[in-house]
């Protein structure tokens, strides 16, 4: 056989052996490993609702996006956030904690502001269709002095075929 050939059966036995939901996977154990449409509420200070994506891969790896350009309360006006890019981990039964940092910078001249840092406190629910908790982000400036503090609830439904 060609290389090629090896390549395109080793993806294919790839394929046909990968879960076809990754909210189950040992059984009836819940799993939060995938993508998720997300809810945030900031409560404190009260700063509304939005919408995010956040996929959280095997080996305690996450990714989390939201609109970029993001109309903070006074002094900051408005400001542009990367993606953010972090870890998770599992820290009791269907309970997980986890942490990602965004780049910031004004969204006027494009002056570097420093990091919002955010940490989620998250709970599996209703067999894996359901992710809820709490989080708090801390917007830090280029010395890591922390700017703004923000609170609020998180929830998220699975993001499936």
């Amino acid at each position: 056989m060609h290389r090629r050939q090896l390549l395109a059966i080793g993806v294919a036995a790839g394929v046909a052996s990968a879960p076809a939901s990754s909210r189950a996977r040992d059984g009836d154990q819940p799993d939060l490993v995938g993508s998720w449409f997300g809810t945030i509420t900031a409560t404190e200070p009260p700063l509304g609702q939005f919408n995010n994506l956040i996929s959280f891969y095997d080996g305690g790896v996450t990714t989390e996006t939201r609109r970029y350009l993001v109309q903070a309360p006074p002094p900051f006006g408005n400001l542009l956030e990367t993606t953010g890019h972090g870890a998770w981990e599992q820290t009791g039964k269907n309970a997980f904690e986890a942490f990602f940092r965004f780049l910031v910078q004004d969204a006027s001249d494009g002056v570097a502001i420093g990091t919002d840092n955010v940490r989620l406190w998250l709970t599996l629910a209703h067999g894996g269709d359901n992710l809820i908790g709490t989080f708090q982000s801390q917007v830090k400036d280029t010395a890591e002095t922390v700017l703004l503090t923000v609170t609020g609830t998180f929830s998220a439904i699975p993001i499936t075929v």
